[in-house]
């Protein structure tokens, strides 16, 4: 990593934006150093821009091949749970080893995933240091302030990741940082990320510029979900395999979830973040203005072709099928039967997520027409040993309609929504004691989601368990399948081990496959190991244990 640090603090790759685009939508502007650049508030502008492009840049610095939420993240976060299978035929085509728990140390999805992270907190870095020495006239009322404050919502959510992946991280705060750092507990750890949290809570606005800039609620949300995680790090026992820097027996479990219910409390009642009527909306290509009423953070693809910003889910996360003529997948990931089984019929989510396949004749397929964009609809899945089921999470637009390639989408990841921070607050509300509350708030979840021909109850009914912590952890599953939370959640449980040894190899058309992650999953995977080439970089980074 000494080499690639070194470039990112010291000549970072600055990206433009037009002045009155709608979404971010960066190009390459210049590699000028930082001190011939900071002259005007545009020139802080673009280097925002910059340090938003890592989260879906195509490489960095010319390293890296969708290294970010572009790709590779997302498919390292989201494969290699219970909830989808990777097919023995497909296991050995990249990023397979995610899916079945073969990764090691030596992986290069793995150092991509750990230097794209990095590269954005060097360039936030960069940005906020030489703000710093730029006259405060030069920017319009509070644009300064809020400069600083986006750059550390970013900063501190990109720490955020490095540690919630390889539990002790180094911290970098300063282009003038020791390259060499060691790992820094989790503690001084979340420290600094949360300080980096509260600065962006306090002075960002209840929106940004632009869409999908981050606000004062993407700082709030991400708050809850640390302060969540921290508090169930900590209560539910995971070891720290012998390696102290990943203990977290220093959280202060009840003023966690607190501290969670208080700013989501705020969140909920002034942010004006609402569940978006529709659920399907969050997932497809070109549905931005319902995601934008739910999503607080979001890894931004484009629908300007001249842009490529894009992101790649073909492979994985979408419906089985002809993708040239269709807008199809590949089918190399396919849900769990445990998946399947956690779905009651009248929930419109066990169609969507868990759906048939597209197959390669488009004559035979409905079409759903939304604002004018086509999508073909996937075949009914006659049940859960069909070779037919497939991840229906995203969905890609007729590609007849598209001006980019098959392969590629504009869809827009969320990272972060309001559902997510709804299930959050059920989980803080229950571990202080009111159950009732939490219920609720499950409810309120499922409501959106409930079949016009049933209600809410009948999903209430059919999803309930006496140990409400049980059915909290199943909801998470159905509202936030296949994106980039269940992997964590599992590990913030300590419920990794019962989960995979738990799949069933005969039920569900794909889970004879399970047995290759329940052959590799030991305990201590659920940290990620630091990339062996950032270990011959910087001799004071220790292993994770079991690697």
């Amino acid at each position: 990593m000494k080499k690639y640090i070194k470039i990112l603090f010291l000549a970072v790759s600055v990206m433009a934006a037009s002045a009155c685009a709608d979404f971010l939508e960066p190009t390459p502007f210049s590699f000028t150093a930082p001190e011939n650049f900071y002259r005007t508030a545009n020139d802080a502008e673009i280097a925002l821009v910059g340090v938003y492009s890592t989260l879906t840049a195509g490489s960095v610095q010319g390293a890296g091949n969708a290294s970010g939420f572009r790709r590779d993240l997302m498919e390292m976060l989201a494969k290699g749970t219970d909830e989808g299978v990777k097919p023995a035929n497909f296991a050995n085509l990249r990023g397979g080893q995610f899916g079945t728990a073969g990764f090691t140390s030596s992986d290069f999805e793995i150092n991509n995933a750990w230097f794209f992270l990095y590269a954005g907190i060097g360039r936030a870095n960069s940005l906020l240091e030489n703000l710093e020495n730029m006259p405060d006239n030069l920017f319009a009322g509070s644009r300064k302030i809020e400069i600083e404050a986006e750059a550390k919502v970013l900063r501190g959510f990109q720490h955020m990741m490095l540690s919630m992946m390889f539990g002790a991280i180094p911290i970098y705060t300063s282009t003038s940082d020791d390259p060499n750092l060691p790992r820094l507990p989790v503690q001084e750890v979340y420290e600094q990320i949360i300080s980096d949290l509260e600065f962006g809570y306090e002075n960002l606005q209840h929106r940004g510029p632009r869409a999908a800039t981050v606000n004062k609620w993407t700082a709030a949300g991400l708050l809850v979900k640390i302060y969540a995680y921290l508090a169930s790090m900590n209560s539910h026992g995971l070891s720290d395999f012998g390696y102290t820097p990943n203990s977290f027996a220093w959280v202060d479990v009840a003023a966690s979830y607190n501290n969670a219910l208080t700013i989501s409390a705020d969140l909920i009642a002034n942010s004006g973040y609402i569940l978006t009527e529709n659920y399907d909306r969050l997932f497809r290509e070109t549905t931005k203005s319902a995601q934008a009423q739910e999503v607080m953070l979001s890894a931004e693809g484009s629908t300007d072709p001249s842009q490529n910003v894009i992101t790649i889910v073909v492979n994985n996360f979408i419906p089985q099928g002809n993708s040239p003529i269709i807008g199809a997948g590949s089918g190399w990931t396919r849900p769990t039967g445990e998946l399947y089984n956690l779905y009651n019929v009248n929930d419109f989510r066990f169609s969507h997520n868990v759906s048939g396949n597209l197959g390669g004749n488009p004559n035979i397929l409905d079409v759903l027409v939304v604002d004018g964009v086509r999508y073909f609809q996937p075949r009914p899945l006659p049940g859960p040993n069909s070779p037919l089921m497939s991840v229906g999470k995203y969905r890609l637009m007729d590609p007849a309609q598209k001006s980019y390639a098959a392969f590629a989408t504009a869809l827009s990841f969320p990272l972060l929504r309001l559902g997510d921070i709804l299930l959050l607050r059920a989980e803080a509300l229950y571990f202080t004691g009111d159950e009732a509350g939490a219920r609720v708030l499950l409810s309120q979840v499922r409501e959106r989601s409930v079949l016009p021909s049933s209600s809410v109850a009948v999903l209430n009914n059919a999803y309930f368990r006496e140990d409400f912590f049980e059915e909290l952890i199943d909801e998470r599953s159905r509202e936030l399948c296949f994106e980039i939370w269940r992997r964590i959640d599992l590990a913030r449980f300590n419920k990794y081990d019962e989960k995979i040894n738990a799949l069933n190899p005969n039920f569900g058309a794909y889970n004879s496959n399970v047995n290759l992650i329940k052959q590799n999953w030991r305990s201590e995977r659920v940290w990620f190991p630091i990339p062996i080439q950032q270990i011959d970089l910087n001799p004071n980074l220790d292993q994770n244990p079991g690697y």
